[in-house]
């Protein structure tokens, strides 16, 4: 406890001492209570020289320029083309995409690889549905065959 109170004092008094000099206000008068109080005002008037301009006049001579408007006659010739050697070129009719028409074939192998494969996912309830949509699926995989 004494260590702290100690340590608590110290740093004040190094506070204090650091602000010491900012509370000083610097004068040497001891005897009044202020010494900025009695001291005359200092008044410092600086003269300085006086130059006034006076107006300068140059004579010159003023141009103005202005744009000129001359008629001339206008000569136009026309555009001079080359012969043309070669024809135009000939392009063949675009194809035209046409639906293709269902493999029946196809169709039916598909479906019953459809069927087998939906056969074999479902179980004892679903057997059925899975078997009818793997054979739709199929067929209509198989067509495009």
């Amino acid at each position: 406890m004494l260590v702290r109170k100690t340590i608590q004092v110290l740093a004040a008094g190094a506070l204090l001492a650091a602000t010491a000099p900012a509370l000083a206000d610097g004068h040497r008068d001891r005897g009044h209570r202020h010494g900025w109080e009695r001291r005359p005002v200092r008044e410092v008037v600086v003269q300085r020289p006086v130059y006034v301009e006076r107006p300068v006049y140059v004579e010159r001579r003023v141009v103005i320029e202005r744009p000129v408007y001359v008629e001339r006659p206008v000569y136009v010739e026309p555009p001079v083309y080359g012969p043309v050697y070669e024809p135009a070129p000939v392009y063949p009719p675009a194809p035209v995409g046409y639906p293709r028409a269902a493999n029946p074939v196809g169709t039916v192998a598909g479906a019953a690889i459809g069927a087998v494969l939906g056969n074999q996912v479902g179980d004892r309830r679903s057997r059925a549905a899975t078997t009818a949509i793997g054979a739709v699926i199929g067929g209509a995989i198989g067509s495009q065959f």
